[in-house]
């Protein structure tokens, strides 16, 4: 492969491996955003959609990163070894720490509720901080991965993607199941009570999205209708 195409597909792979990154991240603020709006349904969506989106991560991983590897070895070695940088001049360092998990039981420890009765403040005020500290954590969550990936794009050896995003899932999983069993489940009256305080920006950018395609849909049908017609037997 030319030094030139090598090049360019150098800046095509270690970008892919930020938009790996990036996906991941929109889809945690996705269930953040459900959760914030107490809305199980969606969370059980969003949830879902974040399984699917955390798998394609760690194969798109696993063969970007292989490529990179092979394409910074060429490029680093040979006749022109040492002429052409594919790293920055300092590598990029951790900024950000990983987050402990929060599950249920952390949930329930740090905001708990009597057992009977129980004061209508008191679950309001409970129920909204553990809404509150699973929001925080998966907001942490997607600082962390965001962080992790530019390190990982910076460095192949400094961080594992695949492991990463492994990691990613255990705490999203914790915290997302934590919600569900600790308030939407517990709470159901509460949470339906609760629900549209907090409407999900990225529904809004999903509904304006449909429009369009749905008027380019009707657009090209029009079209179709208007040059249409059969051949003559």
């Amino acid at each position: 492969m030319p030094q030139s195409d090598a090049l360019l597909r150098h800046r095509e792979l270690t970008q892919e491996v930020y938009n790996i990154g990036d996906e991941v991240a929109e889809y945690i603020e996705h269930l953040a955003q459900a959760i914030a709006d107490y809305d199980e349904e969606l969370v059980v969506d969003c949830h879902a959609e974040f399984e699917l989106i955390i798998d394609e991560a760690r194969t798109d991983s696993r063969r970007t990163v292989a490529e990179l590897i092979g394409l910074r070895q060429a490029l680093t070695s040979g006749i022109r070894s040492g002429s052409v940088s594919v790293r920055g001049a300092v590598a990029r360092s951790p900024e950000v720490e990983r987050p402990e998990l929060l599950d249920d039981t952390a949930l329930t420890t740090v905001h708990p509720l009597s057992v009977a009765p129980v004061i209508v403040r008191e679950l309001s005020d409970s129920l909204s901080a553990r809404t509150r500290d699973v929001v925080t954590q998966l907001e942490a969550i997607v600082e962390w991965v965001l962080d992790q990936t530019a390190v990982a794009a910076d460095d192949l050896d400094a961080v594992s993607l695949p492991l990463m995003f492994a990691h990613t899932r255990t705490l999203v999983d914790a915290a997302a199941d934590g919600w569900l069993t600790t308030v939407a489940r517990q709470h159901p009256a509460y949470c339906r009570t609760m629900r549209g305080s907090n409407p999900p920006t990225f529904l809004l950018e999903r509904a304006r999205v449909d429009a369009v395609v749905a008027k380019v849909a009707r657009k090209l049908a029009r079209n179709r209708g208007a040059h249409g017609g059969g051949f003559a037997s």
